[in-house]
């Protein structure tokens, strides 16, 4: 099964885009190790699961259940990607063609059809729209003011974890790659335990994101034998 191939497009928040969501699901097939879950998404998956009385009661289940570790970098930064299913690899969260999490879904499904970078120039984001196979279904009517979407689906939590992550992936990748070769693997379950695991559902995420960066960071820093 081929995945779905995407042109990024950059767009300013005062566009005015072609784009009306059809609820026809394709945007969910054929995503194997596309949809990036991010810890924010994997801390809101868990507490929405875990009211819907799904067995889950931490992020280790929605983890474990419903995703799929990938090496990101050649030094084996881990990230993870949603599971799929079937012929089709469909989200393993589609049913029918609706989305079983929807109030809780991945931050690439809310904003799609747009995506957020890094900025430049002073700016904290970059917007793009996102162009893929999915085109004839969604890009044919209707108009979305990019600002709007933006608005409705890019919270003030989302924003505050991406300038926090945009500080603090390149300290990491930056002590990985001092690490010597046979210590490694101990780096990656160091950064899979503080930036997947080590979160309590009943507290607010960013407080112990941040807590954890910085235990993170002081555990890589002895495994590079910095300190």
């Amino acid at each position: 099964m081929e995945q779905s191939k995407t042109l990024a497009v950059s767009v300013s928040a005062k566009e005015l885009v072609t784009y009306q969501c059809s609820q026809c699901g394709h945007c969910c097939r054929r995503i194997e190790g596309c949809v990036m879950v991010e810890s924010l998404d994997a801390y809101r998956i868990a507490k929405y699961l875990r009211v819907q009385h799904c067995g889950v009661s931490s992020t280790d289940d929605v983890l474990l259940q419903y995703c799929e570790p990938t090496p990101l970098t050649d030094e084996g930064y881990p990230i993870y990607t949603l599971k799929t299913v079937g012929s089709e690899a469909s989200c393993v969260f589609l049913q029918g063609n609706q989305c079983s999490i929807y109030a809780a879904r991945p931050r690439t499904c809310r904003l799609y059809p747009f995506s957020v970078g890094p900025g430049e120039r002073g700016r904290d984001f970059e917007y793009c729209l996102c162009f893929d196979d999915n085109q004839q279904y969604h890009f044919n009517s209707g108009k979305v003011l990019v600002k709007d979407w933006l608005y409705r689906n890019f919270s003030r939590e989302d924003k505050e974890f991406l300038k926090l992550q945009y500080r603090i992936i390149p300290e990491i990748g930056k002590l990985m790659r001092r690490i010597p070769e046979e210590l490694r693997r101990a780096s990656v379950f160091k950064v899979l335990f503080y930036h997947y695991y080590n979160f309590d559902l009943d507290q607010p995420f960013l407080p112990q994101y941040e807590q954890n960066n910085r235990s993170l960071l002081h555990d890589l820093r002895q495994l590079a034998l910095l300190d």
